[in-house]
């Protein structure tokens, strides 16, 4: 008579920790069970997480980074988008200079095939094509300065009118011509413009920074 009587609504500790189960499960899956996505994530965060083993797993973890991140880049090269370019590949400045090389026609482009031809004949044991070979070679370094000249002058305006601060235009003329004596082929990251963009430009057809 003295002893007390059992709740009957109250819960056992095996009901209570199911519960507590089933109710963190149906948050994290919403089915009851966490998503096979969310474990896959979470096996990946704790093996980025656990330190190296060794030094041979660090350099090869280190390794792995690196080429992740030199593939990367490359993608946003070829790709164009310069969220991901590297350092010397971004500001307004660069940009603008891009567009100003790719969107015009530079004899800077034939610079290599030019200075590599007149060099071999220049060591043939033939006088005429020595000579011949200097004419060509002192001919074309005139033409390329002015041709170059011209450009970059025309780029220097550009980028005082568009770019008032001066760190915004820092480099942007050496990297415009480093630009010029490649081929458009195998300029990075790729022209993003036409040929003809330059003049388009300075008609006032097209906006200076292209998306």
């Amino acid at each position: 008579m003295f002893s007390r009587k059992k709740d009957s609504g109250a819960e056992s500790p095996e009901q209570t920790l199911a519960r507590l189960e089933s109710a963190d499960g149906a948050t994290e899956g919403g089915k009851g069970r966490p998503t096979p996505k969310r474990k896959e994530s979470e096996a990946v965060r704790r093996q980025k997480m656990a330190p190296p083993k060794n030094r041979r797993e660090a350099r090869a973890r280190m390794k792995a980074e690196k080429s992740k991140e030199r593939q990367l880049t490359m993608d946003a090269l070829r790709g164009g988008d310069e969220r991901r370019y590297p350092p010397r590949d971004q500001g307004k400045g660069r940009h603008l200079a891009r567009n100003w090389v790719d969107g015009r026609r530079n004899i800077g482009e034939f610079f290599w095939p030019v200075v590599i031809s007149a060099l071999v004949l220049l060591f043939l044991p033939i006088p005429s094509l020595q000579q011949g070979s200097t004419v060509v070679l002192l001919g074309f370094y005139l033409l390329i300065t002015v041709d170059t000249g011209l450009s970059l002058l025309g780029l220097r305006r550009a980028l005082q009118r568009e770019l008032p601060d001066a760190s915004e235009r820092r480099g942007a003329l050496a990297y415009a011509f480093g630009r010029s004596i490649q081929s458009r082929k195998r300029r990075m990251p790729v022209p993003k413009v036409e040929r003809g963009w330059t003049r388009q430009y300075t008609k006032g057809q097209v906006k200076a920074f292209t998306p």
